[in-house]
């Protein structure tokens, strides 16, 4: 796969660099996943939480994807402009309104998981299952000790 802007990847032995590079191709390819679905970057997050909890407020939805409310309300219109989420009044308080998604928004996370799986696939793609496992556990590794570097300054 060729990605705009991506250049060849850094020389071998620089752990950091090709791991950004990796990053940076993983990223292209979600963002081309999401986009056949009709989604912008970042909306599938939205449409996870709207199908995982209907009837949620733009403020509830906010919290759960650690944005603002006006970022949170601006992505909603749009996507119930473009079919995913349908806006209803609260049974009991008609000045609360709630997120539903829509059939579309239903079906979206299956095609976005599949294209996953297919990217999971073509990252492991000549490699033993034994392989797999371990740059899996050295990448865990790695990530420990960048979430831990701080420790020792304290």
């Amino acid at each position: 796969m060729h990605c705009k802007g991506h250049h060849s990847p850094p020389p071998e032995g620089m752990i950091g660099p090709r791991v950004n590079f990796l990053s940076k191709l993983i990223r292209h390819a979600l963002n081309e996943a999401i986009a056949e679905q009709g989604l912008f970057s970042g909306q599938q997050d939205i449409l996870f939480a709207i199908n995982n909890n209907e009837g949620m407020t733009v403020g509830e939805l906010s919290k759960k994807i650690d944005v603002s409310v006006a970022t949170a309300s601006v992505s909603v219109k749009r996507m119930e402009k473009a079919g995913f989420i349908v806006k209803k009044p609260d049974e009991k308080d008609a000045r609360i309104i709630r997120l539903y998604p829509t059939e579309k928004a239903k079906a979206a996370p299956e095609k976005i998981q599949e294209h996953m799986d297919n990217l999971e696939n073509t990252l492991s793609d000549g490699m033993t299952a034994e392989e797999s496992a371990l740059l899996s556990s050295l990448l865990e590794k790695s990530i420990q000790n960048m979430l831990n570097r701080g420790d020792d300054n304290d």
